[in-house]
């Protein structure tokens, strides 16, 4: 994963993917020069995206605990953003247990800082080094119990995405996955030219075709209704009592919009 203030991680004149993210979703642990990036792409069709893909990984999280499974794994967690993962899992039940991981280390503090309690933790980890995930996650979770990941905004930054989530699947127990992912398949020449504006600020960042993220999850039985838009997946799913406002999807369903996402549940051979 590419980002420029893993080197310099005081650098505020550099942007910082999680910081654009969040400026993006209205928070505000971002700097002007990540506000400036956040400007740019509002103008931009992938925008909606964004926003709708933290939607639904939030309304994943209701959605998993109604097939029992109450543990979770933010994969690249970001900024803290109120509600986050645990925020709505705790919504649902009192047994939610969550990992927060993440490469950046600043981000990784405010999540250690501010998301706090015996049942979250938080681990600053490069995705890419899936043994160290691995390893974060057998020994902070329970691993006789069905398991969660949340890709959310992270597998674009992730040059082989693909080797990643492939490498996260050797958990002897129910693994879960709920991911979301940018496309240039709808609105392309829109969403290739924001990806080029990360990319200019030294952003690693990949759009992916329907077809490509389908491979990722070959090995996972998708749930109905598959591999679609995030904001047609499931609308009438909500995550929880207090924080439907935040999970139920603002795009109009009738409307396109540049991102994928679905829930699976991994095959065993």
């Amino acid at each position: 994963m590419s980002d420029p203030d893993r080197a310099t991680v005081l650098d505020q004149s550099r942007p910082n993917s999680a910081r654009i993210h969040t400026a993006l979703l209205g928070g505000k642990d971002c700097y002007t020069a990540d506000r400036a990036i956040a400007e740019k792409l509002t103008r931009n069709k992938i925008a909606p995206a964004f926003t709708e893909s933290r939607r639904f990984a939030l309304r994943a999280v209701g959605y998993l605990i109604d097939h029992q499974v109450t543990q979770f794994v933010e994969l690249g967690c970001g900024f803290p953003h109120t509600p986050n993962i645990h925020d709505v899992a705790a919504e649902r039940t009192n047994t939610a247990r969550t990992l927060y991981i993440d490469n950046d280390p600043i981000a990784a503090t405010h999540a250690r800082a501010l998301m706090t309690g015996h049942t979250t933790h938080t681990a600053e980890i490069d995705l890419t080094d899936t043994t160290a995930v691995f390893d974060a996650i057998t020994t902070t979770l329970d691993t006789t119990e069905p398991i969660a990941l949340l890709l959310s905004g992270t597998a674009e930054l992730i040059d082989d995405a693909a080797s990643m989530i492939a490498g996260l699947t050797h958990l002897p127990i129910g693994i879960w996955l709920a991911l979301t992912h940018i496309t240039a398949d709808i609105h392309g020449h829109q969403v290739n030219s924001a990806a080029q504006t990360l990319r200019a600020a030294g952003i690693t960042y990949h759009p992916r075709t329907h077809g490509d993220i389908a491979a990722m999850l070959t090995n996972y039985r998708l749930h109905t209704p598959g591999l679609i838009a995030p904001h047609r997946w499931r609308p009438e799913f909500l995550g929880s009592d207090r924080y439907d406002h935040a999970t139920e999807p603002q795009h109009p369903t009738a409307w396109d919009l540049s991102a994928y996402a679905a829930i699976g549940r991994l095959c065993r051979t």
